[in-house]
């Protein structure tokens, strides 16, 4: 990452929007950018957040960094008022990419004051939607001090049978070193998701400088993988077990730090050959039946997924949860037509179809819609598949169907 000195200036302003003033964040440079980013989060807590804009190169930015600090906020301060602070000071990380070739990237943090708009105010009674109204925030440039605690945990993942790692592994051990005299150490500990959590307060002896805390789990890191489905499976390499500390020194003053470990994920070497079947299926059939390369048919940010147009027909074609899909996309459905005539005629459509495939519904839009087992998939399935596809996208009934309750 190249950096320089101050490599763009930044400032608070703020502006009515929707009859509510908004506090923003312009960020400015000396060239042209395409993105910039602003990662938030409040001293001394775990809760962060990003913001992210991009488009048109610009020689300035504008980013809500009101909504930031309100979600960070949301996050962290779930006590009571009395806990919560009457100023707050925030943590910023800004990056500027620049809009040339080669694109660089600048950097800078700052550390900014701003008082709690929220103070005294009880957490149940903070609005859910609209972010109070914030102060312009005050530059403090001051170095951070080096922390104060040195924080490992184990086992970490370092390789080898990943199924026996997972399954062996039914507690971790949080190691803190610090100079300071602690009392008690609160542990939350999560897998990915955010109802997966392990919950754990322990006293500790004030005159050690090394402490050992262990983190039984209700339930072993296979078992706990298994319960994330299908998605999380399909869509992660690794997963992240994140630990949340609430440290407790001697005089009662609380420190929060945030820590994590990589865990690696069984099933998805497996998972990117079942894409992978379908995806040599379809370019078999493509290249046969339109005389086509399948390079460009792709969803942007979706792995395994491929979208295409013939004849102002819409496809899509991909692995979901533990199948292949092939999707024939047509109307949209027009919601002044009666819910149970729809109904009826479209289980009609689905025997109609024969077996090619069930008629339903998709991000609302009517599709016909076929599931193929990736243990028994090849190109000549695919193909046969999109000839009856065709032939029923061009029956009769289906044109009445259409005319009827579509938009």
């Amino acid at each position: 990452m190249e950096t320089t000195e101050k490599p763009f200036e930044i400032r608070f302003y703020k502006e009515a929007l929707f009859d509510e003033e908004q506090l923003f964040m312009e960020v400015s440079a000396g060239c042209l950018g395409d993105e910039v980013s602003c990662h938030v989060t409040l001293d001394n807590y775990p809760a962060e957040q990003t913001d992210k804009t991009s488009g048109t190169p610009s020689l300035s930015w504008d980013i809500p960094i009101g909504s930031s600090f309100y979600e960070v906020m949301k996050e962290a301060l779930t006590g009571s008022p009395g806990e919560e602070q009457e100023y707050l000071k925030f943590h910023l990380t800004i990056q500027f990419r620049t809009a040339g070739t080669p694109k660089r990237m600048l950097e800078e943090k700052h550390t900014v004051c701003i008082k709690n708009p929220l103070s005294g105010v009880k957490r149940e009674a903070w609005p859910e939607w609209n972010e109070p109204q914030f102060d312009l925030p005050e530059m403090l440039d001051k170095v951070p001090q080096q922390d104060d605690f040195v924080i490992s945990v184990s086992p970490q993942y370092t390789g080898g049978d990943s199924w026996d790692f997972l399954d062996g592994t039914g507690h971790f051990v949080i190691m803190i070193l610090t100079g300071i005299a602690l009392k008690k150490c609160d542990v939350t500990a999560q897998l990915m998701q955010e109802w997966q959590k392990e919950k754990l307060t322990v006293a500790v002896n004030p005159m050690d400088k090394a402490h050992e805390i262990t983190v039984n789990l209700s339930a072993n890191l296979l078992d706990q993988v298994k319960d994330l489905g299908t998605f999380s499976h399909g869509e992660n390499e690794k997963f992240d077990y994140f630990f949340e500390l609430e440290i407790t020194d001697a005089a009662d003053k609380k420190h929060r730090r945030k820590v994590s470990v990589q865990l690696p994920n069984p099933y998805y070497e497996g998972i990117q050959s079942e894409k992978q079947i379908a995806r040599e299926a379809l370019a078999e059939v493509f290249q046969r039946k339109y005389g086509e390369d399948i390079a460009e048919l792709k969803i942007e940010g979706q792995s395994g997924w491929w979208a295409w147009r013939k004849d102002d027909a819409r496809f899509q074609y991909g692995w979901k949860d533990e199948v292949i899909v092939l999707y024939r996309y047509f109307g949209a459905v027009d919601y002044d037509a009666d819910e149970d005539k729809v109904w009826e005629a479209m289980c009609e459509l689905t025997e109609f179809a024969d077996g090619a495939g069930d008629f339903v519904y998709v991000d609302n839009y009517f599709v016909l819609k076929y599931e193929f087992s990736p243990e028994w998939m090849d190109a000549d399935d695919l193909e046969k598949k999109l000839d009856e596809f065709e032939e029923f996208a061009g029956s009769e009934e289906l044109t009445k169907f259409l005319a009827a309750y579509a938009e």
